[in-house]
């Protein structure tokens, strides 16, 4: 496989500066070292270059070689081999950038979401979606219903709890209902553990209901105000994010993939339904938006929130202690996201603004799948591409197949080989998001730690993580000072390089 060192310096579009003008002549150069054919740019179109982006390789030491090697092996098939075979067989077409341009001709964008529903060819990343959406829904409905007993058992689980905590409170004001005293004095699960946790140290019923009804207040309120959201659907949206909340938690705890996309995925094909009958299409896509946001992210937070919870379980760290502290990081986080929000969107306004702009530092290819998903299950005039949607449920199946072998064939003396399984939501994720370049970063940084673990395994223990943490943490921080620098006039734009640049786009 082909890779191109890439060096960039980010840019802000529709911006020039004096300090580039030498680019465009380094351009040629690469041009004419790949004897005027155009693999060059080709490696360029379809993402295959290597780019120095420390975040994507901290990731990867911590998701480990498995589940790097299988968003690789998805970037490959879906990039490197479907995409290109369904533009060469004219199932897909690409958008060049500008096909008047005497050098850049060839430089193409092979991942548009835009104009569909006008019965020209779909991009390759349109008619990938549909697989990779496919395989994340399978495969995590296939783990929900290999599960299913330990679903039902912490259904039963969650049930006895409810009816004892209303079971007390009734009890402390002197009455006894009987439903509540006979549902919630049933007997514990033989697998549970005890919660060490002191009462005193428990987090009060008053406290999370309060919370609860205060936000779903809230919701109701700007959901309304905002968006013009019926409080019905609002409601609805609400029990979607409680229902993929308890099912991702349930997944990620018994198979360590939580099953986020394909969440959100889901609640925006349930809320296509519920919104099908609205004469105002905008209207319909965003709410539909709006829905798989909420879901989505209700199951993210409570996921993260278990997690800490349980890191804290092993540290017998006190509950209460935990929640007051989750409490004050809530409070700040409300008002530093939207401010780092404004922070960006203010030094690349292209992000919020993308059709005003030829290129973005910053493309969101999660964002544009979402928006992709919402008009075809609102807009009868954008389907799905029959030979894509074959192709979705054979790789459906496969995902759903491997669930079973894994759980009934592969126990025993032939468990070892369970780990030999391809990450099928890992696959999928590459197929949504059109970036090679970050799974190529990732597997870098899985082999580094594999390596590092394998000839210095107290070191790794000591400092591994702590250096994939320093990565992730510190290109984070690096973006807050960039885009404060973009602000001022003095990013790499305007005195960077665009060595090897296509376009001057990098």
């Amino acid at each position: 496989m082909l890779l191109a060192f890439y060096t960039t310096g980010m840019s802000s579009p529709g911006r020039s500066s004096p300090h580039l003008a030498a680019s465009k002549a380094n351009d040629l150069r690469f041009y004419i070292w790949s004897g005027h054919t155009n693999w060059a740019i080709n490696i360029e179109n379809w993402g295959w270059f290597i780019e120095w982006t420390p975040a994507f390789i901290g990731s990867g030491m911590l998701i480990g070689l498995n589940s790097a090697i299988s968003m690789f092996v998805g970037s490959f098939l879906a990039w490197g081999l479907i995409g290109p075979l369904l533009v060469h067989y004219g199932e897909c077409i690409g958008k060049a950038y500008d096909p008047e341009d005497p050098i850049w001709h060839d430089y193409m964008s092979f991942t548009s979401l835009r104009g569909l529903g006008n019965g020209h060819p779909p991009s390759p990343r349109y008619w990938l979606l549909w697989p990779g959406v496919m395989i994340m829904v399978c495969a995590s409905l296939a783990e929900l219903f290999i599960q299913y007993k330990v679903i039902w058992m912490a259904l039963k689980t969650v049930f006895r709890e409810v009816n004892s905590s209303l079971d007390n409170a009734a009890k402390k004001r002197g009455k006894t209902i009987a439903f509540f005293a006979k549902h919630g004095s049933g007997e514990r699960h033989k697998e549970l553990i005890e919660d060490p946790a002191r009462p005193e140290d428990l987090v009060k019923d008053w406290m999370w209901m309060l919370g609860l009804v205060v936000t779903l207040v809230v919701a109701f309120i700007i959901c309304h105000v905002q968006w013009g959201m019926h409080v019905g659907l609002t409601i609805l949206a609400s029990l979607l994010g409680f229902l993929f909340a308890f099912l991702c938690i349930q997944i990620g705890a018994v198979t360590d993939t939580t099953p986020l996309t394909a969440a959100a995925k889901a609640s925006q094909l349930v809320f296509g339904g519920a919104t099908s009958g609205m004469h105002d299409l905008k209207q319909a896509q965003r709410l539909n938006l709006i829905a798989g946001g909420i879901a989505s992210g209700a199951a993210d937070v409570a996921n993260a929130l278990t997690c800490d919870l349980r890191t804290g379980f092993l540290l017998r760290t006190p509950p209460i202690k935990q929640w007051k502290a989750q409490a004050i990081g809530t409070f700040i986080s409300v008002w530093l996201a939207p401010g780092m929000f404004v922070l960006f969107t203010s030094a690349y306004p292209c992000i919020i603004h993308p059709n005003d702009y030829d290129t973005c530092p910053f493309a969101a290819p999660s964002v544009s799948a979402w928006a992709a998903v919402a008009q075809a299950v609102t807009d009868k005039n954008i389907g799905i591409p029959v030979k894509s949607g074959i192709f979705a449920c054979v790789m459906g199946a496969a995902s759903v197949l491997q669930v079973i072998v894994r759980h009934y064939y592969l126990i025993g003396e032939r468990e070892k080989w369970r780990k030999w399984l391809p990450n099928w939501g890992a696959i999928a994720l590459s197929f949504v998001i059109p970036v090679p370049v970050f799974t190529n970063a990732a597997l870098i940084g899985a082999i580094l730690a594999a390596l590092w673990q394998r000839f210095r395994a107290k070191s790794w223990e000591t400092y591994g993580y702590a250096v994939a943490a320093g990565f992730i943490a510190g290109e984070g921080m690096g973006g807050v000072v960039g885009a404060c620098l973009q602000l001022d006039g003095v990013a790499g734009d305007v005195y960077g390089t665009m060595v090897g640049c296509p376009m001057n786009s990098c």
